[in-house]
């Protein structure tokens, strides 16, 4: 991959004027081919350095969704399983998450078979919104533990191969 297009992909669509502008710079201080080859050199390490922290920053912030995530799997467990615990917190949690479900359904119902007049824009509203919520309970509750579980072992095979 050449230079040019490294930076075009860090940087955007103004990375063809910033390497000119870098390049006339440069063109006024090095004048032997060995300064220029070591000054291409010189870049191609400081874009590597620039994209192995941006992929270290990606990590740390996958790996900290991934703790919160497992965090609140954890305290539904240790409730769900506590002699101690209330059956009420025991059971609001999969209460709301039906109960959010069932209302998306009411919705689309209302949206699909009903004659609305001029609230069906704030019935379409409200469903966006209950659509991505139930996106997410469904891969809290059934999708998101695998590829968690997959992502967490990548993450733990990167780690350990630094």
């Amino acid at each position: 991959m050449a230079l040019t297009d490294i930076i075009t992909k860090l940087v955007g669509g103004s990375a063809g004027n910033i390497i000119e502008s870098v390049g006339a710079v440069a063109d006024r201080f090095i004048q032997t081919p060995a300064e220029k080859e070591a000054f291409k050199a010189e870049i191609a390490k400081e874009v590597n350095r620039h994209s192995e922290v941006a992929q270290a920053a990606a990590l740390s912030e996958t790996e900290a969704y991934l703790k919160d995530m497992d965090s609140a799997r954890s305290r539904e467990i240790a409730i769900a399983t506590s002699d101690k615990a209330p059956t009420f917190n025991k059971i609001i949690t999969p209460l709301l998450a039906v109960s959010t479900i069932a209302l998306t359904f009411v919705m689309f119902y209302a949206l699909l078979f009903k004659k609305l007049g001029a609230e069906k824009d704030i019935v379409i509203y409200i469903l966006g919104a209950l659509t991505t919520i139930v996106g997410s309970i469904i891969s809290y509750y059934f999708g998101s533990s695998n590829s968690s579980k997959s992502k967490q072992d990548t993450i733990s095979k990167m780690l350990n191969d630094k």
